[in-house]
């Protein structure tokens, strides 16, 4: 720090002790941590202040309570920066805050600021991961808490509405209406006979303390701006069917053991290949995000709840997937797949009755239970999201025992890309550039290598990114832009894409565009938004189709 800077910091003194001599000693030890995240240690250490310095103890005792969140998020950031090799996945991170916080008026502004990116950032990073906004994610969360506290408890709505982050009832009884097709009390009726033994039901007041909430009570404010669930009662019913399941079947092994005169053991340890009893599938270990788990060697009934195409592309449909994945039209037959929610439901996917369950890590993160519940239910592996569709394909075939087609599939997609580009070759010069842009309402935003076309387009074709795309898209951090900056992002060519309602924004920008060098040599390609935001392999050949005709019809 330069000298005459001005410092502040907070002091926090604690006393630790421990029984272990030997964990004494740890106490005396110096260490540096830097967070990756420290405006949430940072909000601890200003309320564990103001708290100290009130005048009475309540406050006081508030103060140090305080204390153990602050040690709790200090070790979990350790330990994740340590397990996962460095900077933590951007959305698990804001769903645990989210779950943390979401009695809290919450804005995406806000959700944003605590992890030092924009709002528009952080919600692209949503969709693509999860299919969902975080402020989506954050009602969610808010209507499962807040049918816990009505089935567990005989607290008013007002109480319930006051503890899930809504100060108007109003407002939250219609929001709980538009998701649930029930009222709040309605709700309550209707399900009384699932907790009838709670004996939380002969509870008179709220389980929770009434808490002071500053939202807006304009509805829209609260659509555009702000929204959220972890779970208090841990004794769900999706749970507690698949720990009867799991029970059940404990118990019909231990019988059928005790019945046994062969003195085999009741269990073999896993191997990387096992065959189990007679009629049973195979079994092998698979390592995967979680650690090691035990699948089927050629798995026949797969819930997936992120890579629905990965899977169709090397010939499996899965029995289950999440909604968002079903919507994609790219994808020539879904029927057949359930559709297990989005968040994922946990009994509808026990009522599948699947022998593998794969997710990624956001997914596994956001479903009742986390992956504990999951894997109750089925073995369950987390894989990393590639969105590479080679990658992604030798991934499941692997997975689904199915190398075979995987192989094939990779050799035709890269055969088709060969072909494609010796097609173009001839009609688009090597200095020729290309810029991808999306006009939403009230935004703009240029796109890199990764989706929206730029996989395509720069990756995999070879053309060439303006150098304002390749410094401040590719290999830089910009998305949206204004309209002032956006004939600088505009190259030979055009790849564009309006979202529907935002006709208006098009037009202030269309100037621009039609002054640019692809607007006055007709290099214009009108692409649809929706069929370009998958980028599962099937979704990413027919959009290299999709491209591939614009380009030459436009260029002959």
């Amino acid at each position: 720090m330069p000298q005459g800077d001005e410092f502040s910091c907070y002091l926090i003194l604690y006393k630790a002790d421990s029984e272990a001599p030997e964990d004494r000693e740890s106490f005396h030890m110096t260490y540096v941590f830097s967070p990756y995240a420290l405006l949430p240690l940072q909000v601890k250490c200003q309320e564990m202040n103001r708290l100290w310095l009130q005048a009475t103890p309540m406050d006081k005792l508030q103060a140090q309570s305080a204390f153990l969140p602050f040690v709790y998020e200090i070790i979990r950031q350790i330990l994740k920066s340590t397990t996962e090799g460095g900077r933590p996945n951007l959305v698990i991170e804001v769903i645990h805050y989210i779950h943390e916080h979401y009695r809290e008026s919450i804005t995406a502004e806000e959700l944003a600021g605590v992890y030092n990116c924009s709002a528009s950032y952080l919600s692209r990073l949503f969709k693509s991961q999860l299919g969902v906004g975080p402020i989506e994610h954050l009602i969610h969360v808010r209507i499962q808490k807040s049918k816990q506290f009505l089935l567990k408890s005989e607290a008013r709505v007002q109480e319930i509405a006051n503890s899930v982050g809504y100060a108007d009832v109003y407002y939250f009884s219609r929001l709980f209406k538009k998701h649930t097709g029930h009222s709040p009390l309605q709700f309550r009726e209707d399900n009384r006979q699932r907790v009838q033994h709670n004996p939380l039901r002969q509870l008179k007041s709220s389980i929770v303390s009434p808490m002071a909430a500053s939202h807006n009570e304009n509805e829209t404010y609260y659509h555009c701006n702000e929204e959220g669930e972890t779970s208090m009662f841990r004794f769900s019913r999706s749970a507690l069917g698949a720990k009867m399941l799991l029970c059940t079947a404990l118990l019909l092994s231990a019988c059928q053991a005790g019945g046994s005169n062969t003195g085999t053991p009741a269990t073999q340890p896993a191997s990387t290949e096992t065959a189990t009893n007679s009629g049973a599938a195979e079994t092998r270990v698979y390592e995967h995000l979680k650690g090691k788990t035990e699948i089927p060697v050629k798995p026949q009934r797969v819930v997936s709840l992120f890579h629905l195409g990965e899977l169709m592309a090397v010939g499996v449909k899965p029995v289950g997937a999440s909604s968002y994945f079903l919507t994609n039209t790219l994808l020539s037959d879904t029927s057949g797949i359930a559709d297990v929610g989005n968040p994922p439901d946990t009994e509808k996917i026990l009522s599948l009755d699947p022998d593998l369950i794969v997710t990624t890590a956001p997914f596994a993160e956001i479903v009742e239970g986390g992956y504990d519940a999951l894997s109750q239910i089925a073995p369950t592996i987390v894989v990393e999201q590639h969105s590479d569709p080679i990658k992604d394909v030798e991934m499941f075939g692997d997975i689904l025992g199915k190398q075979e087609e995987a192989r094939q599939w990779n050799e035709a997609f890269a055969t088709k890309i060969a072909d494609y580009k010796d097609k173009i070759s001839p009609l688009i010069g090597a200095d020729e550039t290309f810029s991808i842009l999306n006009v939403r309402p009230g935004s703009l935003f240029v796109y890199g290598d990764t989706n929206m076309g730029g996989n395509i387009i720069y990756r995999y074709l070879g053309l060439k990114p303006t150098e304002k795309v390749k410094t401040d898209v590719i290999n830089g951090e910009t998305w949206e832009i204004s309209a002032e900056v956006f004939p600088d992002f505009i190259g030979d060519h055009l790849i564009l894409a309006v979202n529907e309602g935002a006709e208006e924004d098009l037009k202030g920008v269309d100037k621009f565009i039609q002054n640019s060098p692809a607007g006055k040599a007709g290099k214009i390609y009108n692409i649809d938004f929706n069929k370009f935001l998958f980028s599962d392999p099937i979704s990413v050949e027919k959009q290299l189709d999709i491209i591939m005709n614009l380009l030459t019809e436009n260029n002959k």
